[in-house]
């Protein structure tokens, strides 16, 4: 092949951004495998050791007046990863910018951290106060330099494009490498592409081979990717101000509810963990309306609450809106056919409902019938079985409802304090409540108290 031209371009990388709330969630599970509420509940409890600012933000700059204290608490943490006697340029003027700066500035650390044992904090919340940390060193820090070199070949009239890069001064990306935790990434200053001198019409013997390969389907996410996806959702819809689902100090809340009401499960390694829908999920999906599932539905309500908050909308407006918007959707919603397989009951049945024969399930107040349309229910703080001094266990309503009878020993007696044996009935007249009734062995007297 012959070089038909090599075009040398010295370019610059700026340094990354502060941190709001999201982007350093996202950092934190990257680099250390931290979920987004670990990461929330971290850096909550650093700001409460007055340690780091308020975490819950969605700023990634700081205002003026913020900015003109800061290089005091630069120089503090400078000595974490650094010794006291290197010197690097600060450019304030690169994280400071009011007009992106709304209730809360990008999290930074305080002056508190200077005179601190950080080794004394916990994990968690070390490892994240010196990511804050570090990301501010490398914020204010200088552009990386590097040349681009672009290689233009031919081939039996194919066109072929080579590039490299050449780091000519690292900047920033020095200040990164002194994060133990970063260290172990592959740094994309470490996997830049360097290629060898060449001219200009230079001739090379090139090998040519066919590799087959195939395409993988797009991954599941992670905390970070999900974040990512939560943050954008709604990206293309214009005139809306709040275009993500949810905000950066309720995300986290709404992937954890959604793993504990059994929606969404993490599958993975200890450090890279995966979101999965449970079939729980997939069935709430499958039968859910599309207008509730959009994200433009959730852009949109957000929107209307922003105008809430700055008194452009009414809140009773927006509820009513939203009482028509359910009821149009009652009224009109057809139901998937085979839905009730989706979601199988996972309570266990303890017998026969006596007034419509549908099981009947124990939950934390009682037993009761599945059928809703059925009013057939046994309450645990039953007064008939309270008075006797009696629980209504599981046991006991197992066997009323096999034999519509159990026997009881020991029932306690209000009147004369002592206890007797007894058989207890069930005496259902259909009514709101259950009623029951007793039944006394034949030949057998009460027994005196014990």
């Amino acid at each position: 092949i012959i070089i038909q031209s090599v075009q040398n371009k010295e370019k610059s990388e700026k340094p990354p951004k502060l941190y709001d709330l999201t982007t350093l969630q996202r950092e934190a599970n990257r680099k250390l495998g931290f979920t987004a509420e670990q990461t929330l509940s971290n850096t909550q409890s650093l700001y409460e050791k007055k340690l780091v600012t308020y975490p819950r933000t969605d700023s990634r700059y700081l205002t003026s007046d913020i900015s003109e204290n800061t290089p005091p608490v630069i120089k503090a943490i400078a000595g974490l990863f650094m010794s006291q006697d290197t010197s690097f340029t600060v450019s304030m003027e690169l994280v400071t910018d009011n007009s992106k700066v709304n209730d809360h500035h990008a999290i930074i650390p305080t002056m508190s951290i200077q005179n601190y044992d950080i080794a004394s904090l916990p994990f968690g919340e070390r490892e994240i106060l010196l990511l804050i940390s570090l990301r501010l060193l490398c914020a204010v820090g200088e552009d990386c330099i590097y040349e681009e070199t672009i290689v233009k070949t031919n081939l039996n009239n194919i066109d072929f494009t080579a590039k490299g890069k050449t780091i000519i001064t690292e900047g920033f990306h020095s200040i990164e490498k002194l994060s133990p935790s970063i260290q172990n990434e592959k740094m994309q200053v470490e996997n830049t592409k360097v290629l060898p001198k060449i001219t200009e019409g230079e001739i090379f013997q090139a090998k040519a081979t066919v590799k087959e390969g195939k395409t993988s389907p797009p991954k599941h996410f992670t905390d970070d990717t999900i974040l990512a996806a939560m943050e954008n959702a709604n990206k293309a819809l214009i005139d809306i101000e709040q275009k993500g689902i949810g905000t950066p100090a309720t995300r986290a809340g709404i992937l954890e509810k959604l793993i504990k009401t059994g929606l969404l499960e993490r599958k993975g390694d200890k450090k890279i963990k995966y979101f999965f829908p449970t079939p729980k999920g997939v069935s709430l999906i499958t039968v859910l309306p599309e207008a509730i599932q959009s994200p433009q539905l959730t852009a949109e309500w957000e929107e209307k609450l922003n105008q809430i908050e700055h008194g452009e909308l009414s809140p009773d407006s927006f509820l009513q809106d939203i009482s028509q918007m359910v009821d149009n959707l009652v009224k009109t919603y057809e139901p998937i056919k085979g839905a009730d397989v989706l979601f199988p009951s996972t309570l266990e049945s303890i017998g026969k409902c006596p007034r419509c024969s549908n099981d009947v399930v124990e939950n934390k107040k009682g037993f009761c019938c599945l059928n809703k349309s059925c009013s057939f229910a046994l309450w645990k703080e039953n007064k008939f079985f309270i008075s006797k001094k009696k629980s209504l266990t599981k046991a006991v309503t197992t066997e009323l409802l096999k034999n519509g009878k159990v026997k009881l020993t020991g029932c306690y007696s209000e009147k004369t304090g002592k206890t007797y044996d007894a058989i207890v009935l069930i005496d259902d007249t259909g009514g709101k409540y259950v009623t029951f009734k007793m039944e006394f062995p034949a030949n057998k007297q009460i027994r005196k108290g014990r």
